[in-house]
């Protein structure tokens, strides 16, 4: 019925035990939103600047039914099979949650609805098909909110788009209403008005604090539209039978409003809701198509972990701080945004789904494709704010109802690969609010940023990773945008930042004797240290070095280069050969020697353990240091230089250890199936699943008693960063079976496709994907002199490429071919397999 369906890759097709925890983000870039589930249901919803996994909006659901001459033939809730808990789940009146209660009625399990659904999900957009004998039509449902790489304004509206496109499978013409319902978002006392075909839901609460004040609109661009303000004001289930009974019925939906506020209380403290609908007759064998948007405006965010890290606990509800939106400084209500939405439905849809096209139309291998486009899906999540000037401020991922872990975590967020080539102007606002808010006066860059801007630092010092991460990616921020007067403003605190890793009062040591090798204590993603040189964070440095080796010599500042680039290459140097054991590289500690730690023993935190260094790192029972790598086989020992491929830095390492250490990395620490596998650790990855273990160790005897934590677990994170870093050294067949064995974790039977987990849901490591995306391109951007590079994996098709300003597609062939398919870039030459194709005068593609 679908044919343009039919054709689509069978991993991104979703039906039966398949589509059970699929759950499809709906929403703007740090706009939050809901999801929708695999069955056609509205879940997950986190509209006012909070995580919502698991909640529901009332009964909020789209419903259809068809009418001939004035007759019912069917209705039926636009939802598929029931795929909750029978026995009973949360999000009741909490007394009657859990088991022995049975199914979720925000479900509507007990309502009509369709027998059969195909989810086919490609991000940004996702649809559904639904059937059921009974009914007579096939409905595709469309969803997607816009999402349109370099137009990060229109990427941050608060709205879900969904077309329905009615199929007439019977032989006669049939009258259909389709309507969306939804609940005023935690309010049991609305304020419901339709006006010009758009449906607001508000509150009559005038005494709600900043951050619980909003509003949500429903609209259709449709000609007949109709309008139940409000459900019957009951207890019990009498608003959702009420409703049943009048819309499943033949004719129209009464009109119903209420002028005052609600007299009594729901007992289920559901909110209240609003009804909007759609009335059009498709003829036999036509199709016809309803176009709705829902939308939501709640424009500050309460900074609900404001004071947790404090002494003596959390600050009092009252006092705690609020941000606003972005969203709120461009759209003045949820009103103007749905009819903005309506009103350019086309071009926003319409770059949505050719950037989606682009995508899963280019010849990227189907896991690398799948992996890359299922992770971006967090974008649209409340994993990310975006705060009134624009700034993206993120949490690492979420909890239920809650963020986890915040503050843009800066060796969380290294991972992340999509901004900085989808959305610069993002990527380069993390790092001004990081140079202006996370370095301290000493030059250390904490990793966690507070909200408020600017309300002081967080109690845990630098992290080596995140620390020199953000200097490899201001010089990643300068190369693609060719911007040397905004490297310029920033300079100084990437300067201090490198200083800080030679200072005297650095109490971490890094490295007081400017060797190029990082010997003192070492915080890193692992959440403790490691004392003594490694390849992993010294790595780091090393590449750091060389970035700030060419930003200061672009400045003038000739001395601070040679000084950079000679400890670049030293520091390069001793881990091409001290810490490179013929196979792979390891950290160079005797685990014996406790006086590593002596130096360290100065008030600063430990770690979650003790206050004491020694009490948390010696082991006396085992005569041993806790927590280090030792000769492990780490899956990011050369993390270091996978930064320094993405950004153009060259091999600063030696090419063939390199080689040697990802090969190691797969032969060692790929399992293709878990089932044997001993993980006293968190589980996200079990049984017959595989994955590739953060680290492992040549022989049992060998490994530490207690090893550095996490070492047993399964990141997808690191798995994409490690599979993009073999496909630049030409290892693709690893590299496919790395993601090909990731994403099978994800198919949808046991976790939801588009949240991959780590530390909570939605996990912003897994956007090191996008160098997938890249990696196979060979692409490589440098505004600095406008300059594309690609050397691809593929000889035929196209590949997408974005940066600058711009994405398009390079196609392969013959006569290979630039095109600019969304915005505008300037370019003077063009690299393809190192020949470069020079344009005799820069030239701008529209």
């Amino acid at each position: 019925m679908f044919p343009d369906l039919d054709a689509v890759d069978p991993r991104f097709v979703f039906e039966g035990e398949r589509a059970r925890y699929v759950a499809f983000p709906l929403g703007g870039i740090g706009s939050g939103g809901f999801s929708l589930s695999g069955s056609g249901r509205l879940i997950d919803w986190a509209i006012a600047n909070r995580p919502g996994l698991g909640q529901f909006n009332g009964y909020s659901h789209f419903a259809i039914k068809a009418e001939r001459d004035g007759a019912l033939i069917d209705a039926r809730v636009l939802n598929g099979p029931f795929d909750g808990i029978a026995a009973g789940a949360t999000g009741m009146r909490p007394q009657f949650d859990g088991p022995g209660h049975g199914t979720n009625r925000q479900m509507l399990a007990g309502l009509p609805h369709f027998a059969n659904t195909r989810f086919v999900g490609r991000f940004p957009t996702a649809d559904i098909v639904f059937n059921d004998p009974h009914f007579p039509a096939d409905i595709r449902l469309t969803a997607l909110s816009p999402f349109i790489p370099h137009n990060d304004r229109d990427s941050s509206m608060p709205v879900a788009m969904l077309a329905f496109e009615i199929a007439n499978t019977s032989d006669g013409p049939i009258d259909v209403t389709l309507a969306g319902s939804l609940g005023n978002y935690r309010c049991g006392n609305g304020a419901h008005d339709f006006a010009d075909g758009v449906l607001k839901l508000a509150s009559r609460d005038t005494d709600l604090p900043a951050h619980a004040r909003g509003d949500l609109a429903i609209a259709s661009d449709a000609i007949d539209v109709q309008h139940l303000d409000y459900w019957y004001r009951g207890q019990w289930f009498d608003d959702i039978s009420v409703f049943w009974r009048e819309f499943a019925g033949a004719g129209r939906l009464p009109r119903r409003h209420y002028e005052g506020p609600r007299s009594t209380r729901n007992m289920y403290y559901y909110p209240e809701h609003g009804t909007l609908a759609a009335r059009l007759t498709v003829p036999a064998g036509g199709r016809r198509t309803l176009r709705f948007a829902i939308a939501w405006h709640y424009p500050c965010g309460e900074i609900y972990w404001y004071g947790r890290e404090k002494p003596d606990g959390e600050t009092p509800p009252g006092d705690k701080p609020t941000w606003r939106n972005y969203y709120a400084t461009q759209w003045q209500d949820s009103v103007a945004v749905v009819r903005d939405a309506l009103a350019r439905w086309d071009e926003l849809a319409g770059a949505t789904i050719a950037f989606r096209d682009a995508l899963f139309g280019s010849s990227l291998p189907a896991p690398f494709l799948d992996a890359a486009s299922a992770t971006l899906a967090l974008l649209r999540t409340p994993t990310v704010l975006r705060l009134e000037n624009g700034t993206l401020w993120g949490w690492e991922g979420q909890h239920a109802l809650s963020g986890s872990c915040e503050g843009s975590c800066t060796h969380v967020w290294n991972y992340q690969q999509a901004l900085p080539w989808l959305f610069p102007t993002l990527e380069r606002g993390l790092r001004e609010a990081e140079w202006r808010y996370n370095q301290r006066p000493d030059g250390g860059l904490t990793f966690r940023q507070k909200l408020p801007l600017g309300s002081g630092f967080d109690v845990i010092g630098p992290a080596a990773d995140g620390h020199f991460g953000a200097i490899i990616k201001t010089f990643r921020e300068w190369k693609l945008s060719g911007d040397t007067e905004w490297m310029r403003r920033w300079w100084p605190n990437v300067r201090r930042a490198l200083e800080y890793a030679w200072s005297a009062d650095n109490p971490d040591r890094w490295d007081p004797q400017r060797t190029g090798i990082l010997h003192g204590r070492q915080h890193h993603t692992l959440d403790m240290e490691l004392f003594g040189p490694n390849a992993w964070l010294s790595g780091m440095y090393v590449a750091a070095l060389a970035a700030a080796a060419e930003m200061a010599r672009a400045l003038g500042d000739g001395t601070f280069a040679a000084d950079c680039e000679r400890l670049s290459r030293d520091g390069a140097a001793y881990i091409s050969t001290s810490l490179f054991n013929g196979c792979y590289f390891v950290q160079q500690i005797d685990l014996h020697d406790r006086g590593v730690l002596t130096p360290f023993d100065n008030g600063r935190i430990a770690g979650v353990l003790s206050e004491s260094v020694d009490g948390a790192y010696w082991s006396a029972e085992h005569g041993e240091l806790k927590y280090q790598l030792a000769n492990g086989c780490l899956t990011d020992q050369v993390l270091g230089q996978w930064h320094a491929d993405l950004v153009g830095l060259g091999a600063l390492l030696d090419d063939a250890a390199v080689a040697s250490a990802l090969r190691a990395v797969f032969a060692r620490n790929f399992r293709s199936s878990l089932s044997e596998h001993v993980n006293p650790a968190r589980v996200y990855g079990l049984e017959d699943e595989g994955g590739l273990l953060l680290c492992t160790w040549p022989e049992r005897e060998s490994q530490p008693m207690v090893p550095a934590p996490y070492a047993e677990e399964v990141w997808t994170g690191l798995e994409y960063a490690a599979a993009s870093h073999m496909l630049m050294r030409d290892l693709v067949d690893e590299a496919l079976t790395v993601v090909t064995t990731a994403r099978a974790r994800y198919n949808g039977t046991r976790r939801n496709p588009y949240s991959e987990i780590e530390c909570g849901a939605y996990y912003v490591r897994s956007l090191s994907a996008w160098a997938l995306v890249n990696a196979w391109a060979g692409l490589d951007a440098d505004l600095r002199d406008q300059s594309l590079s690609f050397r691809p994996h593929a000889s035929t098709g196209w590949l997408l490429w974005s940066a600058g300003k711009a994405w398009g597609r390079l196609i392969l062939g013959s006569d290979a071919r630039l095109e600019v398919l969304y915005g505008e870039i300037a370019l003077r030459r063009v690299r393809l397999n190192g020949k470069s194709h020079t344009l005799p005068t820069p030239r701008r593609f529209l």
